[in-house]
């Protein structure tokens, strides 16, 4: 082969590794820097001995990060306690369902039964226009929202482990959260001006109650997906003495505690979420949003009607009894007047009205004050909600239901 000046080139790849080769053997130059700082007193030390590990126990360094690092869940936490604190969270229903709630709560309940002044004011005659308002905030949160999120898969009983499409849609979270304050803010639209001072809405609002019963610690941990109050507490007329109460069950052989896991990492004071130096401090109305997806029994068997009855009963139970602790002090008793809370719960179709009268929070035994629920229960504001044909469709739409919030609003 002829040479040529290009084969007389060498590869670059040669000449890295013979420069490397070279590099790597270079030896480091005396510039004289160690001698000027030991003439000034300045300490020298070598760099492969300063890094070698030290014997003796380790200085721990407090790194500051975004979140404060949590304490281990030991016998050293500062909410650790010996006594077993049985809880009952909004994501967990009771086994008994309504049963359990009234032992848990020492309540007899009246059922479909709802104080006069509501049952009145649900009688009043709505406007039209209002109507056609609480149609488009069911359309606004069951159709034409933009949320598109997975839902929950579909199963077949016959065949269950058929894997069907998955469906993008809005969850039963945001239909819930819409249609709620879209009726809220309708409502405060139509009632008068001086009455809607008097009241404060609140969103996502934590309580929490703490109490004994038959020798057992339990706590309800509950949020109220919209808590309206007033300046003024809640009063209602009554006559018991027609109404015909379902009195406290005996569950034997279950206990009245099933159910309910126990905690050791736990505070014994009770949560009201409103300070008592506010003005409009008083719970008036709670709104209580049943989310099918996030509720679950324990055993992971399907919700029934009874449990969703229980769980209004338990959050209108937590919210006044958290209320009455922040007034009269954590050890009372007998209250010198009942507490009332309007509670609504709803899954966005269905919706269970209620009204507990708190009279006591001895919920020892069944004998002595007791507690009241007044309640209806399973009314329905429309049949179905959906695109049909590629158009908006509303179905046999409930125009009591509105009548009855616009009343617990009102009362």
């Amino acid at each position: 082969m002829k040479l040529s000046r290009v084969l007389n080139r060498q590869h670059i790849d040669f000449m890295f590794k013979k420069h490397w080769l070279v590099q790597g053997k270079r030896v480091p130059i005396d510039t004289g820097a160690e001698n000027v700082l030991r003439e000034k007193g300045i300490p020298v030390e070598d760099a492969l001995e300063f890094i070698k590990e030290k014997p003796g126990p380790r200085e721990r360094v407090n790194i500051v990060g975004p979140y404060e690092p949590q304490l281990p869940l030991d016998e050293t936490h500062p909410d650790y306690k010996t006594r077993p604190c049985l809880t009952l969270t909004n994501k967990d229903v009771l086994l008994e369902g309504i049963a359990q709630a009234q032992v848990l709560t020492k309540t007899i309940i009246a059922k479909n039964k709802l104080p006069n002044k509501i049952e009145e004011l649900a009688e009043i005659t709505i406007p039209k226009a209002v109507h056609e308002g609480v149609k488009k905030a069911i359309l606004s949160s069951n159709v034409f929202d933009c949320e598109q999120e997975k839902l929950p898969k579909i199963k077949d009983p016959v065949r269950p482990a058929y894997n069907f499409p998955r469906i993008l849609g809005i969850t039963d979270r945001r239909r819930n959260q819409i249609i709620t304050n879209k009726l809220l803010q309708l409502i405060e639209r139509c009632s008068d001006f001086e009455l809607t001072q008097t009241r404060y809405t609140l969103n996502d609002v934590q309580c929490k109650t703490v109490f004994d019963k038959d020798d057992d610690l339990i706590q309800f941990q509950d949020v109220s997906n919209i808590l309206v109050t007033s300046n003024i507490p809640l009063k209602h007329d009554m006559n018991e003495k027609d109404i015909p109460f379902v009195e406290i069950p005996d569950l034997y052989p279950v206990k009245h505690t099933v159910t309910l896991p126990p905690e050791h990492f736990y505070d014994e004071k009770s949560i009201f979420p409103i300070q008592l130096n506010v003005s409009r401090k008083h719970p008036h109305t709670t709104w209580l949003h049943f989310n099918r997806t996030e509720v679950n029994n324990i055993y992971e068997t399907p919700v029934t009607d009874s449990q969703i009855y229980g769980r209004a009963l338990t959050h209108a139970f937590t919210v006044a009894s958290a209320y009455a602790k922040e007034l009269h002090g954590e050890e009372v008793q007998d209250l010198p007047e009942p507490i009332y809370v309007n509670c609504i719960q709803t899954d966005g179709q269905k919706y269970h009205f209620g009204v507990f009268e708190l009279n006591t929070l001895n919920v020892d035994g069944v004998e002595g004050t007791k507690n009241v629920w007044y309640c209806k229960n399973d009314v329905k504001l429309y049949d179905r909600s959906c695109y049909f044909n590629g158009m908006p469709v509303l179905e046999n739409y409930n125009p009591k239901i509105y009548g009855y919030i616009n009343a617990f609003y009102n009362c």
